[in-house]
């Protein structure tokens, strides 16, 4: 059975914005977003900035170096809860930047 409304609202209210970004919820989102925006740009043709990042891309190939960077932000992020709010920051940023390039590279394309 689903809340009412009255319920669901009243949730929403009670939730802050430090409660979202500090969420482990939403930096599985973040990564996921990161993931699936990064490899849609590799196949228009983007190139990985982050030198680390671009080094597993080399050495596993574009899906299994950026899966690879994933798992190592996973283990940075669990071993230091203190700072996901920083880490869902930065990683917010990741995603507007890709979702900037892909953007881009839609209209180059044209």
């Amino acid at each position: 059975m689903l809340p009412n409304a009255a319920v669901w609202s009243q949730g929403l209210k009670s939730m802050k914005i430090s409660d979202i970004v500090g969420a482990r919820s939403s930096f599985i989102v973040l990564q996921a977003l990161d993931l699936l925006t990064t490899l849609i740009a590799f196949r228009y043709g983007a190139f990985e900035v982050n030198p680390l990042v671009a080094r597993l891309t080399t050495s596993f190939g574009p899906t299994g170096g950026v899966l690879f960077s994933k798992v190592i932000a996973v283990l940075i992020v669990l071993r230091v809860r203190k700072l996901m709010w920083l880490a869902n920051l930065f990683y917010l940023g990741v995603v507007c930047w890709n979702t900037f390039v892909l953007v881009a590279l839609s209209h180059a394309i044209r």
